[in-house]
Protein backbone atom coordinates (compact mmCIF):
# COMPACT_ATOMS: atom_id res chain seq x y z
CA UNK A 1 0.00 0.00 0.00
CA UNK A 2 1.49 3.34 -1.02
CA UNK A 3 1.67 6.46 1.13
CA UNK A 4 1.93 10.11 0.11
CA UNK A 5 5.31 11.74 0.76
CA UNK A 6 4.98 15.45 1.44
CA UNK A 7 7.80 16.70 -0.72
CA UNK A 8 7.85 19.28 -3.51
CA UNK A 9 9.19 17.75 -6.71
CA UNK A 10 12.41 19.48 -7.72
CA UNK A 11 13.29 20.62 -4.20
CA UNK A 12 16.59 19.72 -2.54
CA UNK A 13 14.70 17.65 0.03
CA UNK A 14 13.09 15.69 -2.81
CA UNK A 15 16.48 15.14 -4.47
CA UNK A 16 17.95 13.90 -1.17
CA UNK A 17 14.97 11.57 -0.68
CA UNK A 18 15.33 10.13 -4.19
CA UNK A 19 18.97 9.28 -3.54
CA UNK A 20 17.96 6.37 -1.30
CA UNK A 21 14.80 5.20 -3.08
CA UNK A 22 13.95 2.92 -6.01
CA UNK A 23 12.64 5.60 -8.39
CA UNK A 24 10.43 5.09 -11.43
CA UNK A 25 12.58 7.31 -13.65
CA UNK A 26 15.62 5.11 -12.88
CA UNK A 27 14.00 1.75 -13.62
CA UNK A 28 15.03 1.69 -17.29
CA UNK A 29 18.67 2.23 -16.24
CA UNK A 30 18.47 -0.59 -13.68
CA UNK A 31 17.12 -2.92 -16.37
CA UNK A 32 19.77 -1.82 -18.86
CA UNK A 33 17.41 -0.27 -21.44
CA UNK A 34 17.88 3.45 -20.76
CA UNK A 35 19.31 5.42 -23.71
CA UNK A 36 20.82 7.94 -21.28
CA UNK A 37 22.25 5.95 -18.40
CA UNK A 38 23.83 2.51 -17.92
CA UNK A 39 23.36 0.52 -14.70
CA UNK A 40 26.93 1.45 -13.78
CA UNK A 41 26.27 5.16 -14.31
CA UNK A 42 23.20 4.85 -12.08
CA UNK A 43 25.33 3.14 -9.44
CA UNK A 44 27.83 6.02 -9.62
CA UNK A 45 24.95 8.48 -9.14
CA UNK A 46 23.20 6.58 -6.32
CA UNK A 47 26.47 6.19 -4.39
CA UNK A 48 27.24 9.90 -4.70
CA UNK A 49 30.24 9.46 -6.97
CA UNK A 50 28.67 11.57 -9.72
CA UNK A 51 26.00 14.24 -9.80
CA UNK A 52 23.39 14.04 -12.55
CA UNK A 53 22.99 17.47 -14.11
CA UNK A 54 19.69 18.62 -15.58
CA UNK A 55 19.92 18.87 -19.37
CA UNK A 56 18.28 21.58 -21.47
CA UNK A 57 15.66 19.02 -22.50
CA UNK A 58 14.89 18.18 -18.85
CA UNK A 59 14.64 21.87 -17.93
CA UNK A 60 12.31 22.44 -20.89
CA UNK A 61 10.06 19.61 -19.71
CA UNK A 62 9.95 20.94 -16.14
CA UNK A 63 9.16 24.47 -17.34
CA UNK A 64 6.36 23.27 -19.64
CA UNK A 65 4.81 20.75 -17.26
CA UNK A 66 2.18 23.10 -15.71
CA UNK A 67 0.92 24.11 -19.18
CA UNK A 68 0.87 20.48 -20.26
CA UNK A 69 -1.07 19.50 -17.13
CA UNK A 70 -3.61 22.27 -17.73
CA UNK A 71 -4.03 21.17 -21.34
CA UNK A 72 -4.56 17.57 -20.19
CA UNK A 73 -7.25 18.59 -17.71
CA UNK A 74 -8.97 20.76 -20.31
CA UNK A 75 -8.97 18.05 -22.96
CA UNK A 76 -9.86 15.02 -20.83
CA UNK A 77 -11.93 16.54 -18.03
CA UNK A 78 -9.80 14.72 -15.44
CA UNK A 79 -8.58 16.82 -12.52
CA UNK A 80 -5.09 15.68 -11.50
CA UNK A 81 -2.46 16.71 -9.01
CA UNK A 82 1.28 15.98 -8.79
CA UNK A 83 2.17 13.57 -6.00
CA UNK A 84 5.15 11.72 -4.57
CA UNK A 85 4.15 8.21 -3.52
CA UNK A 86 6.13 5.54 -1.71
CA UNK A 87 5.62 1.80 -1.22
CA UNK A 88 8.47 0.34 0.81
CA UNK A 89 11.71 1.23 -0.99
CA UNK A 90 9.83 2.03 -4.19
CA UNK A 91 9.03 5.64 -5.05
CA UNK A 92 7.05 7.33 -7.81
CA UNK A 93 7.02 11.08 -8.41
CA UNK A 94 3.83 11.46 -10.39
CA UNK A 95 3.07 14.29 -12.80
CA UNK A 96 -0.57 13.75 -11.97
CA UNK A 97 -3.07 11.48 -10.24
CA UNK A 98 -6.84 11.79 -10.21
CA UNK A 99 -8.78 12.21 -6.99
CA UNK A 100 -10.02 8.60 -7.04
CA UNK A 101 -6.44 7.32 -7.25
CA UNK A 102 -7.22 4.93 -10.12
CA UNK A 103 -5.61 7.01 -12.90
CA UNK A 104 -2.10 8.46 -13.14
CA UNK A 105 -0.60 10.71 -15.79
CA UNK A 106 2.96 10.86 -17.08
CA UNK A 107 3.68 14.08 -19.00
CA UNK A 108 6.38 14.38 -21.65
CA UNK A 109 7.17 17.65 -23.44
CA UNK A 110 9.83 16.76 -26.02
CA UNK A 111 12.44 19.45 -26.59
CA UNK A 112 12.10 19.14 -30.37
CA UNK A 113 8.30 19.02 -30.29
CA UNK A 114 6.72 17.24 -33.24
CA UNK A 115 10.16 16.75 -34.81
CA UNK A 116 11.16 14.50 -31.91
CA UNK A 117 11.37 10.73 -32.07
CA UNK A 118 9.02 10.53 -29.09
CA UNK A 119 6.30 12.46 -30.94
CA UNK A 120 6.72 10.25 -34.02
CA UNK A 121 6.37 7.16 -31.85
CA UNK A 122 3.32 8.54 -30.05
CA UNK A 123 1.58 9.39 -33.34
CA UNK A 124 1.43 5.66 -34.09
CA UNK A 125 0.49 4.78 -30.51
CA UNK A 126 3.92 3.53 -29.43
CA UNK A 127 5.59 4.28 -26.09
CA UNK A 128 9.37 3.63 -25.97
CA UNK A 129 10.20 0.72 -23.65
CA UNK A 130 12.24 2.91 -21.30
CA UNK A 131 9.24 5.18 -20.72
CA UNK A 132 6.82 2.27 -20.53
CA UNK A 133 8.91 0.77 -17.70
CA UNK A 134 8.87 4.13 -15.89
CA UNK A 135 5.07 4.24 -16.11
CA UNK A 136 4.65 0.60 -15.06
CA UNK A 137 6.81 1.33 -12.00
CA UNK A 138 4.47 4.25 -11.24
CA UNK A 139 1.42 2.00 -11.63
CA UNK A 140 3.04 -0.57 -9.34
CA UNK A 141 3.71 1.99 -6.60
CA UNK A 142 0.43 3.87 -6.91
CA UNK A 143 -1.85 0.87 -7.27
CA UNK A 144 -3.69 2.73 -10.05
CA UNK A 145 -5.39 0.70 -12.76
CA UNK A 146 -4.51 2.93 -15.70
CA UNK A 147 -1.92 5.48 -16.81
CA UNK A 148 -2.24 8.16 -19.45
CA UNK A 149 1.02 8.89 -21.27
CA UNK A 150 0.57 12.51 -22.36
CA UNK A 151 2.90 13.97 -24.99
CA UNK A 152 2.57 17.75 -25.41
CA UNK A 153 4.38 20.07 -27.83
CA UNK A 154 3.19 23.35 -26.31
CA UNK A 155 0.09 23.37 -28.48
CA UNK A 156 -1.00 19.92 -29.61
CA UNK A 157 -1.03 16.72 -27.61
CA UNK A 158 -1.18 12.94 -27.92
CA UNK A 159 -2.55 10.51 -25.33
CA UNK A 160 -1.68 6.83 -25.03
CA UNK A 161 -3.19 4.58 -22.36
CA UNK A 162 -0.93 2.15 -20.51
CA UNK A 163 -2.50 -0.63 -18.45
CA UNK A 164 -0.97 -2.63 -15.62
CA UNK A 165 1.38 -5.44 -16.65
CA UNK A 166 2.02 -7.69 -13.66
CA UNK A 167 4.77 -9.71 -15.36
CA UNK A 168 6.68 -6.54 -16.25
CA UNK A 169 6.22 -5.26 -12.70
CA UNK A 170 7.74 -8.46 -11.35
CA UNK A 171 10.72 -7.93 -13.68
CA UNK A 172 11.05 -4.36 -12.36
CA UNK A 173 11.11 -5.67 -8.78
CA UNK A 174 13.67 -8.33 -9.65
CA UNK A 175 15.83 -5.71 -11.34
CA UNK A 176 15.85 -3.41 -8.33
CA UNK A 177 16.33 -6.23 -5.80
CA UNK A 178 19.30 -7.39 -7.89
CA UNK A 179 20.73 -3.87 -8.04
CA UNK A 180 20.42 -3.09 -4.33
CA UNK A 181 23.37 -5.28 -3.20
CA UNK A 182 25.70 -3.13 -5.34
CA UNK A 183 24.54 -0.15 -3.29
CA UNK A 184 24.62 -1.98 0.06
CA UNK A 185 28.22 -3.12 -0.49
CA UNK A 186 29.26 0.12 -2.23
CA UNK A 187 30.81 -2.12 -4.86
CA UNK A 188 30.07 -2.50 -8.57
CA UNK A 189 31.00 -5.84 -10.11
CA UNK A 190 32.56 -6.28 -13.54
CA UNK A 191 29.15 -7.09 -15.03
CA UNK A 192 27.57 -3.83 -13.98
CA UNK A 193 30.71 -1.89 -14.97
CA UNK A 194 30.33 -3.18 -18.51
CA UNK A 195 26.82 -1.80 -18.48
CA UNK A 196 25.12 -5.11 -19.13
CA UNK A 197 22.79 -4.85 -16.18
CA UNK A 198 21.60 -8.12 -14.71
CA UNK A 199 18.63 -10.45 -14.80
Amino acid sequence: MSTIVQLKQGSQEWLDYRQKMFNASETAAVLGVSPWMTPYQLWLSKTGRTVTKATAAMQHGTHMEPAARAAYELQTGHVIQPLVLQDGRYSASLDGMNLDGNLIVEIKVPYKGQASRLWQDAVVGTVPEYYRLQVLHQLMVSGAALAHFWVFDGNQSLLISIERDEAAMEAISRGWEGFQPYLDTDNATAAIRRGHGHS
